[in-house]
């Protein structure tokens, strides 16, 4: 399992290890082998861009999550340490901007609120949907709850 890790905002510090560190274990506690992600640090301007852009909601979001394409699975070219294919997930964009806001509004740690973030755009690149019903939004939720008590 492994991320890539790219900084487009400047406000914040970005600890590339940690995140890192961090998606490796939540992909770790989804069963999720031999995966990789790729995660953008962006600010809420160019998260607003891409949210108009992409689902027609011309405001900042916390995350979003693009599978790749086509919507299949496709192989990194990479190998793994057991000699197998490194599966490309798809990549999971982050507004810091919005993670300090939510942070500070729901009373916790930018740390907290990031790795919250982390877990729910991995989940949807798993297949979880809570926009799709009430009992998946609520399977989505415990996941979350449970992965980062494992954190």
């Amino acid at each position: 399992m492994t991320a890539e890790v790219t900084n487009r905002q400047r406000k914040f510090k970005v600890d590339r290890q940690s995140i890192i560190s961090n998606a490796d274990k939540i992909l770790l506690l989804c069963g999720s082998g031999n995966t990789e992600v790729s995660i953008l640090i962006v600010n809420n301007e160019f998260m607003r861009t891409l949210n108009r852009q992409y689902r027609g909601i011309d405001k900042t979001t916390d995350v979003l999550s693009f599978l790749p394409a086509p919507v299949t699975f496709t192989y990194s070219g990479r190998l793994a340490e057991d000699g197998k294919p490194v599966r490309f997930l798809g990549d999971i964009v982050i507004s810091m901007e919005k993670i300090y806001a939510q942070a500070a509004e729901r009373g916790h740690s930018p740390d907290k609120e990031f790795k919250i973030m982390l877990i729910h755009g991995i989940l949807h690149l798993l297949g979880y949907d809570h926009e799709v019903s009430r009992a998946e939004a609520q399977r989505m939720s415990r996941k979350e709850k449970l992965i980062l008590s494992r954190l």
